[in-house]
């Protein structure tokens, strides 16, 4: 059935002629473009370890950065709030002693006023008292009226 003859032999010889030229052209040659590749890979996954560490370094020292320019940006802020607040009462203070200095200018120019306005009213009020003297005596007369009573009287009024 089965016969070991010189063909079979060099069956074998051309067959195992084949896997060596077969390794030597093929397989050698992908293998090595796998090991390339690999080698690439690592050394891509590598490079971004390495630059997800530097990027996360540096975006930690930004957010440090932006934590004390926040903070002193707040610093600058409650000092001009503070600033504003000083000035707001330091303008009323002003306001507040010019309405009071104005008040009392108002007040001195009122007792001034009332004080000229009484004294119209005594002389008036004297005037009247002779006017109806006269209509009723029909002749001048003269009245003694005592001007301090009444001052008295129209300032109590």
């Amino acid at each position: 059935m089965f016969d070991i003859n010189g063909t079979l032999v060099i069956f074998v010889a051309l067959f195992g002629l084949f896997l060596v030229a077969l390794d030597a052209i093929m397989l050698k040659p992908v293998g090595q473009a796998i090991a390339r590749r690999q080698e690439k890979m690592q050394k891509a996954l590598e490079d971004a370890k390495q630059a997800r560490q530097e990027a996360s370094s540096k975006v930690g020292g930004y957010e440090s950065h932006l934590k004390s320019i926040r903070a002193e940006a707040q610093s600058l802020i409650s000092t001009a709030v503070a600033g504003a607040s000083k000035n707001k009462a330091e303008a009323l203070s002003k306001v507040h002693k010019e309405g009071l200095a104005s008040l009392e200018s108002a007040k001195t120019a009122i007792a001034g006023e009332r004080t000229t306005l009484i004294d119209e009213l005594v002389a008036h009020e004297r005037e009247l008292v002779e006017e109806i003297t006269q209509k009723l005596l029909g002749e001048p007369v003269a009245v003694q009226l005592d001007a301090s009573k009444v001052r008295k009287n129209l300032e109590e009024t």
